[in-house]
């Protein structure tokens, strides 16, 4: 694994009622934020913030949310989705991180510093808010034995299918 040097930004909110790539089931929401569907390069997640205080001011109050490597159409359809959003989400390999607004004043941030995303980022957050994202992201070259075992590291346990 080796760095190319490239670090993106992926900052901003989601505010559409239905954004395209996604899915949505009971009060939560899978959306595809980042996609890189290149062989042999992988991301390394550097920063998860909350996109600054100026934005969210008012009634669009910071809203909790968890950044996944999961794809929304890995799931068959919005019941397998709710099952897992309501059962497996916080336990899933492919948990990169979150923002809990609840935490206080201290760190409201956690992250998998070791985890590596192959392909695909999304958020996951409550339906009916706003999700306020700062991201910044690592570009790696990795071979494609390392592309391998990322993906079966993100995937581990997990019923969907590899890749998507």
């Amino acid at each position: 694994m080796k760095s190319t040097g490239r670090r993106l930004t992926l900052s901003n909110d989601i505010t559409s009622q239905s954004p395209p790539k996604s899915i949505t089931a009971g009060d939560y929401r899978l959306t595809t934020i980042f996609e890189d569907d290149r062989e042999n390069f992988a991301w390394k997640i550097v920063d998860i913030k909350q996109l600054g205080p100026a934005v969210v001011a008012g009634a669009n109050r910071p809203v909790n949310w968890a950044l996944m490597s999961v794809r929304p159409e890995s799931f068959f359809d919005p019941a397998e989705f709710a099952v897992w959003s309501a059962n497996r989400q916080p336990f899933d390999n492919s948990l990169i991180g979150t923002y809990n607004q609840e935490w206080g004043a201290g760190n409201p941030y956690s992250l998998r510093v070791d985890h590596v995303a192959t392909n695909h980022l999304s958020l996951f957050y409550p339906v009916n808010k706003i999700a306020y994202y700062n991201i910044t992201i690592e570009e790696f070259e990795i071979t494609s034995r390392e592309e391998i075992m990322f993906k079966i590291k993100e995937t581990s346990q997990s019923l969907n299918k590899i890749g998507e």
